[in-house]
């Protein structure tokens, strides 16, 4: 009975807030896309983006369409904002959608006037072994108000050569495609290393960017896996000496 209630209390709050949109709000703003895959900060970007007042960025609206089309999730979310918005964008992960309907891309790439954010990672290693941790833990993000204190031990994982190889391959692949797709659009490029070490100036370049008024933002986002990788990666030795000699070799200085 509580659970009912609070999705009709929750149905009701979407209600309002659509409605009032529709009468009070606009549709005059500029849209953007944040291209990346998961485990390079795209989360953290997204909590960051919407603590400007005057931009919305949701997440993964295209990760699964649950029978609708893309058109229409587009469509959808493109739609009536708050009065002072200026820049309306969402995250969109290189193998995203999972479903057979894939022309969310057509759709951006034959709109030159939407913004691309590329998000990226120096080291892919650390997005390879963040997505194995996280599916061992089941943990994706990570809060500084609610922590989850999983132990070192919890998070070691023994990596496969071949398969982390693989993943390299296809992780510069796709950034590689997506750098030649959007190079006729407004394209910035981002990484997470820079934000991390210098946020205040990577945040600049990206309101500038966006043509919105720099100011402080913050997020509650914690890193969730800063040990070393000697630390996590139990066959950390035996891979290292595999890559050696690569031209995978630079990532594993940690």
């Amino acid at each position: 009975m509580i659970n009912k209630l609070k999705s009709i209390y929750s149905k009701l709050l979407s209600f309002k807030y659509r409605t009032k949109n529709i009468v009070f709000g606009n549709k005059d703003y500029q849209k953007f896309v944040v291209i990346s895959t998961s485990r390079t900060g795209s989360t953290l970007v997204m909590a960051l983006l919407n603590n400007h007042k005057n931009v919305i960025c949701d997440g993964e609206l295209f990760k699964n369409l649950n029978g609708n089309s893309c058109k229409y999730v587009w469509d959808n979310f493109f739609n009536h904002k708050p009065k002072n918005t200026k820049q309306v964008g969402f995250k969109l992960f290189y193998s995203h959608p999972r479903d057979d309907d894939k022309t969310v891309w057509d759709i951006i790439q034959n709109d030159k006037n939407i913004k691309i954010i590329h998000l990226m990672r120096k080291n892919i290693l650390r997005i390879f072994l963040s997505q194995r941790i996280g599916i061992k833990t089941k943990r994706w993000t990570e809060n500084v108000n609610r922590p989850h204190n999983i132990s070192l031990e919890s998070k070691k994982v023994d990596i496969d050569f071949q398969e982390c190889a693989d993943a390299f391959n296809k992780i510069t692949d796709y950034q590689n495609k997506t750098k030649e797709m959007f190079k006729n659009h407004d394209y910035l490029e981002v990484y997470y290393e820079d934000i991390v070490d210098n946020r205040e100036f990577e945040l600049d370049r990206i309101f500038r960017f966006l043509d919105v008024e720099k100011m402080e933002v913050t997020a509650n986002n914690k890193k969730q896996n800063p040990e070393s990788f000697d630390e996590l990666i139990n066959n950390y030795t035996e891979l290292k000496n595999k890559f050696a000699n690569t031209k995978w070799e630079y990532l594993f200085e940690d």
